[in-house]
């Protein structure tokens, strides 16, 4: 027997696989609440090689969507451009697993986490007008910013807008869209107009813009609501989505060798994928705090149903 093979054969941990090779495509390297989720789930497991790669929208991303995939045994993309490019590239790498996150895509080589948020927004939508009802008796209304008019935002202002009108019928809800989520200057820009519009409170969906439309807020003295990450003592609360839970999910299944190819699994607040917390001013606010535990019941008994507007599935390649 030769030596190499017996030393081998004494030694099999010697043979043990390669770490999974990861990576992570991100539209831009602004720090968002979003993105820094996408990173932290990326990073839960140790024992993987894993790579986080750019790639700005333009005629240059699938190109870079191609190169990641031809590299790596496992490629998780989480915003609209990259989940084209995914639907209409997957088939060209049958060998190599993806993860979407944010939208469906059913293919064998794509396991896919969506979020039933308009849960959390309907939630932030009752708080909001209960708040603005006590401060605007006669007149009450709120605001809504996002970053790009897409079947999420839209999912999640139509629970924002169902929540707040449950709660309070008379409220006026009044949405901006930035255009962008990485425009700050474009999203200051909106919340400036939506205050002067008259909302007693700001909710904000604009990705790295977020940042630049909430000190326009605390400026005005207008609390805020949040997507993805908490702004301090004096927010009304947060909506959050479980994003690093879903990376890690995806990640620790293609490692493990229990990858789920055509599936699509949706986080709830009944599972914990999606929640809202609220912030200083609800959670201190007796009555608000109580109503929304109601509605937190009702919605995970399912006894309140709400229409998601966000695409079942980008597509039905099954074969």
């Amino acid at each position: 027997m030769p030596a190499i093979l017996l030393f081998f054969l004494l030694w099999p941990g010697l043979l043990a696989a390669e770490p999974l090779n990861v990576a992570l495509l991100l539209e831009h390297e602004q720090p968002s609440a979003w993105t820094d989720l996408l990173r932290k789930g990326l990073l839960a497991n140790p024992e993987i090689r894993a790579e986080v790669i750019i790639a700005p929208p333009g005629e240059k991303q699938r190109e870079i969507f191609r190169s990641a995939a031809a590299s790596h045994d496992l490629v998780l993309v989480a915003s609209d451009s990259l989940h084209e490019a995914l639907r209409d590239n997957a088939a060209n790498f049958r060998r190599v697993k993806f993860g979407s996150i944010d939208a469906g895509i059913r293919a064998p080589n794509i396991m896919s986490v969506t979020f039933a948020d308009e849960q959390a927004a309907f939630l932030a939508g009752a708080a909001a007008a209960l708040f603005s009802a006590g401060r605007q008796p006669q007149n009450p209304a709120i605001g809504w910013l996002s970053g790009q008019d897409t079947p999420a935002m839209r999912s999640l202002f139509s629970g924002y807008s169902e929540g707040a009108l449950l709660a309070s019928p008379g409220v006026r809800i009044i949405q901006a869209v930035a255009g962008s989520f990485t425009d700050s200057a474009k999203a200051a820009s909106k919340a400036e107009w939506l205050i002067d519009s008259g909302v007693a409170v700001l909710a904000l969906a604009a990705g790295a813009g977020n940042g630049a439309a909430r000190a326009v807020a605390q400026a005005r003295g207008i609390p805020v609501l949040e997507l993805d990450a908490a702004s301090g003592s004096a927010s009304l609360g947060v909506i959050e989505k479980a994003a690093d839970r879903a990376v890690a999910e995806i990640v620790a299944a293609a490692a493990s060798g229990n990858f789920r190819g055509k599936e699509i699994l949706t986080y709830t607040l009944a599972n914990g994928g999606v929640n809202f917390r609220p912030g200083g001013i609800a959670a201190g606010n007796p009555e608000i705090a109580r109503r929304l535990k109601e509605l937190r019941l009702e919605l995970e008994k399912g006894s309140i149903r709400l229409r998601s507007l966000r695409q079942r599935a980008l597509c039905d390649c099954l074969d």
